[in-house]
């Protein structure tokens, strides 16, 4: 029995190291790309505007308006956020977090007014268009729930949402023009709800109390900065897994798509925190 149990953990052990073996080449082209991205330079491209939208519908119930009206333009006005956001100050917030993330990444940045010395570097560059960035304001459904004794019991909060979606392209600049590949990734922020369940194992009875910590319109600013230094470590990924596609052949390239933490030397897949490619 004892020397079942040695064979089953030399299996095991096998195994891993075989697994370990195999994301090696990559770990290591991983490791070697981040090394050298001080001699690569990234030049952004901002939007000029936000797109927002309210789909809180419901608020055309309680105005008066005519069909002649802009529904849409109604709904922003008589918004609880987006008529209130200041939209250059979010648009500045983003932008300088996902540039300094760019940069303790060891980018060298660049922004549209430095265009024209970013274009005279000859060679590792990119270009990374943020081609548009839209807020969505909306009620975001929570349960909070739990089982007592076998019974379920819950709690839903509708929450004031704002869904922020970006649209982004990229491009090596030193390599032939093709048609630019457009990603999307988008992120939410909501009330913050804290509930708890209290059970009376006496009486049978539940209570639940709950408090919400209100969304403000200046949690936004603070918001956009984090995402934008968020999306900065998505581009390293983007820009890492182009890397490892173009150096690696198919037939050794693992199906994963890899993230890299360069700080901590952490090499594991990336999984739903990435950026998402469209389809034409």
């Amino acid at each position: 029995m004892k020397s079942n149990k040695n064979i089953t953990w030399l299996l095991i052990g096998i195994i891993v190291l075989i697994g370990l073996t195999s994301c090696n080449p990559e770990k290591q082209l991983a490791i070697d790309f981040a090394s050298k991205t001080n001699q690569k330079s990234i030049l952004i491209i901002s939007p000029d505007f936000l797109f927002k939208k309210s789909l809180k519908t419901y608020i055309l119930d309680s105005i008066e308006h005519n069909r002649k009206d802009n529904e849409d333009s109604l709904l922003i006005v008589h918004s609880k956020y987006l008529n209130e956001l200041n939209d250059s100050l979010f648009l500045a917030n983003y932008v300088l977090g996902y540039a300094k993330s760019l940069t303790n990444f060891g980018f060298r940045v660049f922004n549209q007014n430095q265009a024209e010395q970013f274009l005279r570097i000859d060679s590792n560059t990119y270009q990374v268009n943020i081609a548009q960035i839209e807020l969505e304001e909306t009620l975001y459904t929570f349960r909070d729930e739990m089982n007592v004794y076998d019974q379920y019991f819950y709690h839903d909060h509708n929450l004031n949402a704002i869904y922020v979606n970006s649209w982004f392209e990229y491009s090596n600049t030193n390599e032939v023009a093709t048609k630019q590949q457009v990603y999307f990734t988008t992120d939410l922020i909501t009330d913050i709800p804290d509930g708890s369940f209290d059970y009376d194992i006496f009486s049978g009875k539940l209570r639940y109390s709950y408090n919400i910590d209100s969304l403000e319109v200046g949690s936004l600013y603070s918001f956009a900065y984090r995402i934008g230094s968020e999306y900065a470590k998505y581009t390293f990924d983007l820009l890492l897994n182009d890397e490892l596609n173009k150096k690696i052949p198919p037939s050794e390239r693992s199906d994963y798509y890899w993230r890299y933490n360069p700080m901590q030397n952490q090499f594991f897949p990336a999984d739903d925190d990435r950026f998402i490619p469209l389809s034409d």
